[in-house]
């Protein structure tokens, strides 16, 4: 039986994080703090539960001064005020980071661009796309290299796969964007297909959905927490485009265990620092090519490829690998 933090994704490296925090606080001062996981943001407050329930905080001045951002999924430090509502001292340190660059123009990083954290502590991400006119494999591929980067495991979503009686086309460029990757076809409206995405949900593990606006995320939502939470909205007949019904980030708890974070639509996504993204790893496997200029495809002799082949390196890792060659050509 899982403990109450456990149940929200509690593990060993928060506790060994939580225990080296308490280390520099007084005993009188331990006894007022407790760890707690951010399951709602909002500009001076935000919401956590931890073994004590759900409640609103406010974040302290230290934090605001020191301009830490407490995201969504994000476990940290509450501290007893006595009277009123609690604060928020201390963000632990994430275990993976899900970001985007905003401020960028036409989608490539500029000297104004920033970082904006999406969610904290996310272990699978759920793509989520559709059989429709807004389908589009290139930006499927910067979501799997993002939530790579974040350090989650990305997983592809054809939603509304009965929209069409015959969806073997789009589950075969989808399997081309990340042969490696796991794929589920579904219909959230219909409750069809969704035996795949609950079995993800065990207890402590941490989802989120993301995909652009129209695709039905929160239709999946409400299918996965079995009830109606996240509200939906039409999809225009014109462009086959949605409206950004999530307006803000709430993770849920799910019934049967597992935690799952509803996210904004996103029309496009940017991974954050894309220059700094290291492929060490692949650069040092690229010296073993047979061929000087390998370029990881068709050559024979390729130890990259290889690699891939023997599961060593994710297939969707090597697409990012040769996204980023290309654009330095």
């Amino acid at each position: 039986m899982l403990t109450e933090l456990e149940a929200l994704g509690w593990g060993t490296d928060f506790e060994r994080d939580y225990q080296a925090y308490l280390g520099a606080l007084t005993p009188e001062e331990q006894a007022l703090v407790q760890p707690v996981r951010v399951t709602g943001t909002g500009r001076q407050s935000v919401q956590v539960r931890g073994a004590q329930g759900e409640e609103e905080v406010q974040l302290a001045g230290a934090l605001r001064q020191a301009q830490v951002t407490p995201a969504i999924g994000d476990w940290a430090v509450r501290q007893d005020t006595g009277a009123g509502p609690g604060r928020l001292v201390h963000v632990l340190p994430r275990r993976t980071t899900f970001s985007r660059a905003v401020g960028a123009d036409d989608g490539r990083r500029a000297q104004a661009a920033r970082q904006q954290i999406i969610a904290a502590n996310v272990d699978v991400v759920l793509i989520v796309t559709t059989p429709d006119a807004d389908f589009n494999a290139e930006r499927l591929t910067r979501y799997v290299q993002a939530v790579e980067v974040s350090g989650a495991r990305p997983v592809l979503v054809l939603n509304k796969a009965d929209l069409h009686a015959d969806v073997t086309w789009y589950l075969e460029q989808l399997r081309a964007v990340g042969p490696d990757l796991e794929l589920h076809a579904v219909s959230a409206a219909a409750g069809a297909g969704l035996e795949g995405l609950r079995a993800l949900l065990t207890g402590g593990v941490t989802l989120a959905l993301i995909g652009s606006s129209g695709v039905g995320k929160s239709t999946l939502t409400n299918a996965l927490l079995e009830g109606d939470v996240a509200v939906t909205g039409a999809v225009r007949s014109t462009d086959g485009q949605g409206r950004h019904t999530t307006t803000t980030r709430t993770l849920y708890r799910v019934p049967g265990g597992g935690l799952l974070i509803d996210n904004p639509g996103l029309r496009d996504i940017a991974v954050w620092d894309s220059a700094s993204v290291h492929f060490d790893d692949l650069e040092e496997l690229a010296t073993q090519c047979r061929f000087r200029k390998c370029t990881h495809t068709t050559e024979p002799g390729c130890a990259v490829q290889a690699a891939v082949q023997a599961g060593e390196i994710p297939a969707s890792r090597l697409a990012a690998f040769q996204a980023q060659a290309r654009k330095r050509r």
